[in-house]
């Protein structure tokens, strides 16, 4: 599965393995494209979204997602996959060490994203959020503002509550 920001070519979903049925759908490896690796933002929270939400709305079966996510999706450090699967209401959420790999300290995050309302909410919300980030990287960039100036920025959106947690509304 190919992934595109408009014209922008990001990288490929590969494998990404259905069931027979058509209602489960593994995602395990985010090959990401070279103008992506020379980019200095992380685009794999917002990656994961995106793909997650394009799955839950354009295939009417759908029951769950499953992730098993190397470090090649690179999502700020395992730590931030665990909580960004948290955060859209993915169960059975776990970091591995992965036993194949020739670096060590290569980890796998793991975890099931079931379809559901509460969960579909927790996937939007997450999402809004992502693209927000997005559009600030964006924004600064035609705007010359500097790095550290956009962090703090960022910074100060994502400590206004991110909303939804775990599924469930935060208060």
């Amino acid at each position: 599965m190919e992934v595109h920001d408009r014209e922008t070519f990001l990288g490929t979903l590969d494998p990404v393995s259905v069931s027979r049925d058509g209602t489960e759908v593994l995602i395990q490896r985010f090959i990401p494209s070279a103008f992506l690796k020379k980019e200095k933002r992380n685009f794999g929270p917002l990656v994961l979204l995106e793909v997650t939400t394009y799955l839950a709305e354009q295939f009417q079966g759908l029951q769950a997602v499953s992730y098993l996510l190397s470090r090649e999706i690179e999502l700020h450090g395992d730590g931030m996959q665990v909580a960004l699967l948290q955060a859209i209401g993915a169960e059975a959420v776990a970091i591995s060490p992965r036993p194949d790999s020739e670096t060590p300290g290569n980890f796998v995050v793991q975890g099931v994203w079931a379809y559901n309302e509460r969960n579909l909410a927790a996937l939007c919300h997450c999402l809004e959020r992502e693209r927000a980030i997005y559009r600030q990287w964006d924004a600064a960039v035609e705007t010359g503002q500097s790095i550290a100036v956009l962090r703090d920025r960022l910074r100060q959106l994502l400590a206004r509550g991110s909303g939804v947690r775990g599924g469930e509304a935060a208060d």
